[in-house]
This record gives C-alpha cells, sequence and structure tokens, in this order.
C-alpha cells in the first residue's frame, strides 16, 4: 500500500512539473487547417466531448488559455471552445439529426481560462495515407482574434513528415500534447496549453484548399448509436 501511494505521489509530482514547465514556456499556439468536418451548431456541453465506451481508449485533457502579452501569466475569461473529433474509427458525425452529433461539443473555460475535458482518444482515418490522432479546436475569446487549430500527441507515428495532410502541421510543437497513462491502459491524461494575442492577426486558421466532399473518400461505417445500427457516409 505503501508502495501505490509513492507512485501516485510521483506521479503527481511529475505533471505539476509538467504544467510548470509549460507555463514557463511562451510560445503563440499555431492555427491550423478547419477540415472539412466542421459543422456549425454543435451542442452545449459540460465536460464530455464523445460518451465514453468501455472497449475504447479514454483521454482526459486539461489545460489553460493565456494572453501572450502578458508573458502568459493571465488566464483570458469567457472563452469558449468548440471542439470536434473522429470517433474511434475515424468516423466524424454529420449533425443530421438530434442523435448524430457524436465527438461534437462547445465548451467554455472558466474565468481564470481553465478547461477540462474528457473524450474518446481520436482514431485515425486514410484519405490515401494515414492522419495522425487529432482533436479540432474553433477558439474563440472577446477582443482576441479567433483561433481555429488542431491538437496533436506527442509520438504519434503519423507526425509531419509522415501525415498525409500536407498543409497541417502536425510538427508544430505548439499544437502537441504529452499524455500519459494514469490508472489504467485504457485512459491517457495530458496538458496542454494555449495561447492567444490579441495583437495577432491572420492567424484564425492556416491556409485551407480542401473542399468539402474532396478530402477523403470515406465507404460507409456500421456503427451503434442509442442501441441501434446506424449507417452514413460521412461525406455525401
Amino acid at each position: 500500500m505503501t508502495d501505490i501511494f509513492f507512485l501516485l505521489s510521483l506521479f503527481s509530482l511529475l505533471i505539476h512539473e509538467q504544467v510548470r514547465s509549460l507555463s514557463n514556456t511562451c510560445t503563440l499556439t499555431e492555427p491550423d487547417i478547419l477540415g472539412p468536418y466542421w459543422l456549425n451548431g454543435a451542442p452545449e456541453k459540460s465536460n464530455v466531448v464523445c460518451d465514453h465506451l468501455p472497449a475504447n481508449d479514454v483521454l482526459k485533457l486539461s489545460g489553460r488559455i493565456v494572453d501572450f502579452d502578458s508573458k502568459c501569466e493571465r488566464g483570458i475569461r469567457d472563452v469558449r471552445l468548440d471542439i470536434w473529433q473522429a470517433n474511434y474509427n475515424g468516423v466524424y458525425s454529420t449533425g443530421k439529426s438530434s442523435n448524430d452529433w457524436f465527438c461534437r461539443g462547445v465548451f467554455h473555460a472558466d474565468r481564470n481560462g481553465y478547461f477540462k475535458i474528457s473524450t474518446l482518444f481520436p482514431g485515425r482515418y486514410d484519405d490515401g495515407g494515414y492522419r495522425p490522432a487529432h482533436v479540432h479546436f474553433n477558439i474563440t475569446a472577446p477582443g482576441y482574434p479567433k483561433l481555429i487549430t488542431q491538437l496533436y500527441f506527442e509520438k504519434d507515428a503519423y507526425l509531419s513528415p509522415f501525415d498525409s495532410c500536407h498543409q497541417c502541421r502536425s510538427n508544430s510543437k505548439s499544437l502537441i500534447a504529452s499524455v500519459t497513462h494514469v490508472n489504467d491502459i485504457k485512459t491517457y491524461e495530458g496538458y496542454w496549453q494555449i495561447v492567444l494575442s490579441k495583437k495577432s492577426h491572420g492567424r484564425n486558421g492556416a491556409k485551407d484548399r480542401f473542399i468539402r466532399g474532396a478530402y477523403i473518400n470515406v465507404t460507409p461505417y456500421v456503427m451503434p448509436i442509442n442501441g441501434t445500427s446506424y449507417q452514413e457516409n460521412i461525406i455525401q
């Protein structure tokens, strides 16, 4: 029992050191392409992006949105985070019905810029070559330019230069989070600091040449939704 408490204390110390190290690194968060799968009107949620399924890996991500011009010491309030991602099969929801908004949601950071979400570890999809696991963010805050970007994960074998999306910025250190197994091998935890500046212009998203319907040819997937089978081509 003593050994278990020691290991838990050690892990907690490592997490705090990681957060402290991140807070000492003040670099603007890079934009990335919007991609073809963003949908307007995602539902407001508390902290769960994708419903958890027992067989799948869970990702618990915490972070803070901070102001670059304060040397990243001041959190930004009233931040809105529009988040979307693929499910464990690499499939995006279509938003065509009230039950078809899985792995999408709008979240709000607290008054000090902190946020915490829980989701499935995103699956990869093949568009002639694999994309790394990633989560999309559309971030808005009063007085700041909008930031459209993507979050990637350290040690992913498909990070740039192996990313099939050559326009995407999966080689940017500001977009890569380190995640660690905590209580079991199916649960990942990580921390991501998002840095915005009121003086930034033209950083709301990398140039996006993708045309909806031309980015990826996805065949129909059959997946359970509320206990029933649901089949949909994600791109029409």
